[in-house]
């Protein structure tokens, strides 16, 4: 799904606020979020001028933040009395969410969220951890807590320190959306290397991503126009078709007959590659690593979004990283061509491009490594294709005709 963009208001002054506000309502996102820690006034100015703010902002949806600095926020945010805050915005009813840390007493929690259940403001139960990235069962586990206590969206948040982190936060969000793919949630890895996660977390279930529109609120928010530049290419169902699978099973060979058959431009993803850093493939992997290679391919895919209906032919990997898969499963359809073993053997045997071979030109190793990225790619397909003993006229037709 595509995400909701959500950006804050951090700043201090009515007047900067009723302008930020404004200002909001004349770009192109559908959120947000006003930071009430940021806030120099008086508590009793607040119910008006979440008012004005929502009146400010158009028609958009608004998003009401109290944070400590503990929780990331200003210190600003620790003279207002938290829950009595909570509870004034929703007896209010004039924003449509307020946040509400699920840490700070989950008890308190559950009776406001069963004291104000059906009014207009809905509850998003949230949580930060701004030091790590938890295990994936905890985060699934504390978006199954804000559900239980009532809350309308819940919402994780968390701090990674490499890139498999990034991987557990939208492993975890997939696997509560496959659990309860009617309840909303909300999740992010933040700072630099969490970026990948609000520009992608739509692909795993997250449905609001918080960007900036100038100022930020939190570490790594990226531009509302960069949000939505690559939304617009991953979101449309651009209605390629990818064909995927272990090297020597066809692909390029089928890509073109498929291009023959169908008006549809053929693209190599490998040949991609190679044109946009003028240098093969070998000498990528010699150079740079595979890692390297396959953050390029990785990233191509966005650009693929901005193109027509193509015939996609893949490298042998790029099924292997999950976000590769979502991103191709939301642009096309994929199809896996399969063939044993000895049959590859002997249709990339004289092959001298093959990086991932060098040295094991044998079939016992092709059945090894067969055997392995077998689960990857099954779990990325829609349809299968076997292609040993075929003509090629064939595998294409089939394709054509299930797709």
């Amino acid at each position: 799904m595509r995400p909701k963009i959500c950006v804050p208001i951090v700043a201090s002054l009515r007047d900067q606020i009723i302008i930020e506000a404004e200002r909001i309502s004349r770009l192109p996102v559908q959120m947000a979020e006003w930071r009430i820690d940021y806030f120099a006034g008086y508590e009793r100015e607040l119910p008006g001028m979440i008012e004005e703010v929502k009146t400010a902002l158009g028609g958009k949806e608004l998003i009401i933040t109290l944070r400590t600095e503990a929780e990331g926020g200003e210190a600003n945010g620790s003279r207002f009395d938290y829950f009595n805050f909570i509870a004034s915005v929703l007896e209010q009813g004039c924003a449509d969410y307020v946040d509400a840390e699920i840490n700070r007493d989950p008890k308190r929690l559950t009776e406001l969220c069963q004291h104000y259940k059906g009014r207009f403001t809905k509850v998003i139960g949230s949580c930060h951890d701004f030091h790590h990235t938890p295990g994936k069962e905890f985060i699934v586990q504390t978006l199954g807590q804000a559900k239980q206590c009532g809350c309308d969206v819940g919402k994780f948040a968390c701090m990674p320190q490499s890139r498999e982190d990034v991987d557990t936060l939208l492993s975890a969000t997939a696997e509560y959306k496959d659990r309860e793919p009617a309840y909303p949630v909300i999740t992010m890895s933040m700072g630099e290397r969490g970026v990948p996660s609000r520009l992608y977390g739509g692909l795993y279930g997250s449905e609001i991503s918080f960007g900036s529109a100038g100022m930020t609120s939190a570490p790594g928010q990226v531009s509302y126009e960069t949000m939505i530049e690559i939304f617009d290419r991953i979101y449309t169902n651009a209605k390629h078709i990818f064909i995927i699978g272990f090297m020597g099973t066809g692909k390029s060979t089928v890509s073109r007959e498929l291009q023959y058959r169908t008006g549809k431009p053929e693209i190599d993803t490998d040949v991609w590659i190679e044109e946009k850093e003028c240098r093969s493939i070998p000498e990528i992997f010699e150079k740079e690593g595979e890692a390297y290679f396959r953050d390029r391919e990785t990233a191509m895919l966005d650009e693929l979004g901005a193109l027509k209906p193509s015939i996609i032919s893949c490298g042998g990997g790029m099924a292997l990283r999950d976000l590769n898969v979502r991103k191709m499963q939301s642009l096309g359809k994929v199809v896996l061509l399969t063939a044993a073993p000895e049959t590859v053997y002997e249709r990339v045997k004289n092959n001298v491009d093959r990086p991932l071979l060098q040295d094991h030109m044998e079939t016992d190793y092709i059945r090894e490594l067969m055997e392995r990225r077998m689960p990857f790619y099954e779990r990325a397909a829609d349809i299968q294709v076997a292609t040993d003993n075929r003509m090629i006229c064939d595998i294409a037709k089939e394709i054509v005709e299930r797709i």
